[in-house]
């Protein structure tokens, strides 16, 4: 089994893909660092197509995040 990247840390404006057999999408809106122990995150959960299901407000950014998204890597071609 790959070992799962817990050093990647989201950023507003970047897109995560969920971890199969899921193929949805987190659009981070926001990422809480400074205030909060641990970590929060807001992201817009949405389907392969990018149309927006849900708004994910104050998520704990915890090992469970890294367990279900992956940054998703954009390829131009």
């Amino acid at each position: 089994m790959p070992m799962i990247d817990t050093q990647s840390v989201p950023r507003p404006g970047e897109r995560w893909l969920s971890r199969p057999p899921y193929v949805l999408i987190a659009h981070i809106v926001a990422i809480d660092h400074e205030v909060t122990q641990p970590s929060v995150i807001t992201y817009e959960l949405q389907n392969e197509e990018g149309f927006p299901l849900e708004l994910v407000k104050h998520a704990v950014l915890d090992e469970g995040w890294w367990k279900a998204f992956q940054p998703m890597v954009v390829r131009h071609g």
